[in-house]
């Protein structure tokens, strides 16, 4: 009759294949949170943004004239933002609309990741005011680490990718544990990164 522990390192056969995949699926997604780790925590390794852009447009009459902005501004809103998607090019991201019956004056406030566009309307008038920013590349890497201003399905995958994370070491310690010889050092040094951590929080506190 086998004894206990050969019992423990034979049963888990599908441990080992399972931590295999799970690695190679993660293994470009994991160099991605690596690498903007670095760029987010050294933060004066961006490039110098570009300059702001700015251009004035002319509202279709159509849009301009549209009897929604008394019935529904909301939707005249959004009428407007396609607009200037197809017009300008815009990319999306977080787009919040807000509107000033007395003023007249519409707000398009469009935030993305590594970068943002502000647009403002006049109905009346039919002028449009766009201003726009990029970052650079960095920066957009850095807010998809972040989830900032990237949607609910970019939030979904950094969710989903950090639970296959967790699954890839879960069942890298379990293959660790029924090796006699090394499971001692392999845990002394798991130990000692988990003891530098804290140390380090507990001297900057101090």
């Amino acid at each position: 009759m086998p004894s206990q522990s050969t019992r423990f390192s034979q049963a888990p056969r599908w441990v080992r294949p399972l931590h295999t995949y799970s690695s190679m699926l993660m293994l470009v997604i994991m160099l991605f949170f690596t690498f903007t780790g670095l760029t987010l925590n050294n933060r004066h390794w961006l490039p110098e943004p570009e300059p702001e852009w700015e251009a004035e447009l002319s509202l279709p009459e159509t849009l301009a004239g549209s009897g929604l902005w008394r019935e529904d501004p909301l939707l005249a809103a959004s009428q407007v933002w396609l607009w200037m998607r197809e017009e300008q090019q815009l990319a999306g991201g977080e787009v919040r609309f807000d509107w000033s019956e007395d003023e007249g004056l519409l707000l398009i406030d469009i935030k993305r990741p590594g970068g943002y566009s502000l647009v403002e309307v006049l109905p009346e008038e039919g002028e449009v005011w766009l201003a726009s920013r990029h970052y650079g590349w960095m920066a957009v890497l850095n807010d998809l680490h972040m989830g900032r201003y990237s949607g609910p399905g970019w939030r979904w995958f950094i969710d989903a990718s950090a639970l296959v994370m967790l699954l890839f070491t879960l069942t890298g310690l379990w293959l660790v544990l029924p090796m006699r010889r090394r499971r001692g050092r392999m845990l002394t040094l798991s130990g000692l990164g988990t003891a530098l951590m804290a140390g380090i929080y507990v001297w900057m506190l101090f």
